[in-house]
């Protein structure tokens, strides 16, 4: 198992309860989505254009909300713009090259699995529901829109590899 990690120590972190789930600005709340802190910033504009228009089936939907996109009904969700998460001993893999912490306390909380990109600055927050049958392919094509953000740090296992 990998841990998110920085210094080249293992640190435990006690996360402040949805630190930047409601830190944006912006207007509509259509699943739950508000625009975060950094989301008008180059790296989300960016970001904006390279979005999937397809993840697991479902069509892209315009959800109105800056820097933040849907698939599904709201079974994905995506958002860019959030600080990037500090060393924690959640669960982190890697996704072709993308880092991505899973949140385990926000994922039991939501019922969702809660994922943040790690070590990029914005961080980008995916939500998945239950019902996507296609976990994988969903970080994989979000990982390919994600990995031109530029990565300032890595997940380490365990030993600090």
């Amino acid at each position: 198992m990998r841990y998110a990690v920085g210094a080249g120590a293992l640190a435990v972190l006690v996360a402040a309860g949805g630190w930047g789930w409601w830190a944006g600005q912006g207007g509509g709340a259509r699943y739950g989505l508000r625009a975060a802190e950094r989301a008008s910033g180059p790296a989300c504009t960016g970001l904006a254009g390279r979005w999937p228009g397809r993840l697991d089936g479902h069509d892209r939907e315009g959800v109105g909300v800056t820097g933040a996109e849907a698939w599904g009904g709201g079974a994905v969700t995506a958002r860019c713009g959030l600080v990037s998460p500090g060393p924690s001993p959640d669960p982190c893999m890697s996704v072709n090259g993308v880092d991505w912490l899973l949140e385990l306390a926000r994922s039991r909380q939501s019922g969702k699995k809660v994922l943040v990109s790690y070590g990029r600055t914005p961080a980008v927050e995916v939500t998945i529901s239950r019902g996507v049958r296609a976990v994988d392919a969903v970080l994989i094509d979000l990982s390919k829109a994600v990995a031109p953000i530029t990565q300032r740090s890595h997940c380490l296992d365990s030993q600090g590899h």
